[in-house]
């Protein structure tokens, strides 16, 4: 009886197979969110807590303190800012943010404005046809991908610069954005989140591709599906 219900199941399983797929790489997707947000609340309730306390207490030290003050506990107090920046720019990048009402053109114009403000890097937005061209699940991809790979920029690039170039009338559709920082080294096929970001563009069809030149910049293509 249980192998007749076994083979029954796996029969409706191929009978349906693109539908299973979809529903499963929906479910994945919704439990990685969730282990995404109860990381970031973690992090939030637990190190960064921590961290910004110590930080207020060392303030009030140190501003008590103004004519005595150690060079220890100076080069201390700079080390839990950096962390504590560390954590926050972490948690921003585990809670993910959906396309708001600007649109997917809109936010990512958005992201490169707060990137030339806090980051000093610069990074020009250009697109070809219109997003609408694109499903909803394919205009969430590419902005999540796009985050990411400035996110990639600002931690590891070390470019000043970041090209940003949509091509949402081609076919298939095909997101490009490029940097001229120090390159990828030994780390192109793993590291850096290009996993996370490669299952991403497989969950709707498409492809995830790096170009990377050691000191000359990399590239992170996105092709949507055929």
């Amino acid at each position: 009886m249980g192998g007749r219900l076994a083979i029954s199941g796996l029969s409706e399983l191929h009978e349906t197979g693109t539908d299973s797929s979809g529903t499963l790489h929906q479910a994945a997707e919704e439990a990685v969110a969730r282990e995404r947000a109860r990381m970031a609340r973690e992090l939030h309730d637990g190190l960064a807590t921590e961290l910004a306390g110590a930080i207020s207490l060392f303030k009030v030290y140190l501003e008590g303190h103004k004519n005595d003050r150690e060079q220890p506990l100076l080069d201390v107090f700079g080390i839990l800012e950096r962390m504590l920046k560390q954590v926050r720019d972490t948690l921003a990048e585990l809670r993910p943010k959906p396309i708001g009402p600007e649109g997917l053109v809109g936010e990512l114009h958005s992201q490169g404005e707060e990137f030339a403000r806090l980051y000093s890097i610069r990074v020009e937005i250009s697109s070809s046809g219109t997003e609408d061209m694109l499903p909803p699940p394919q205009r969430e991809v590419v902005y999540q991908v796009v985050r990411e790979a400035l996110a990639n920029v600002r931690k590891h690039s070390g470019s000043s610069i970041c090209r940003v170039r949509m091509h949402f009338s081609a076919h298939p559709f095909m997101v490009e954005v490029a940097d001229e920082g120090r390159g990828l080294g030994q780390t192109r096929d793993g590291g850096y989140g290009l996993v996370g970001m490669r299952e991403r563009a497989a969950g709707i069809g498409g492809r995830l591709e790096v170009v990377s030149t050691q000191g000359k910049g990399t590239t992170v293509f996105l092709f949507g599906p055929q």
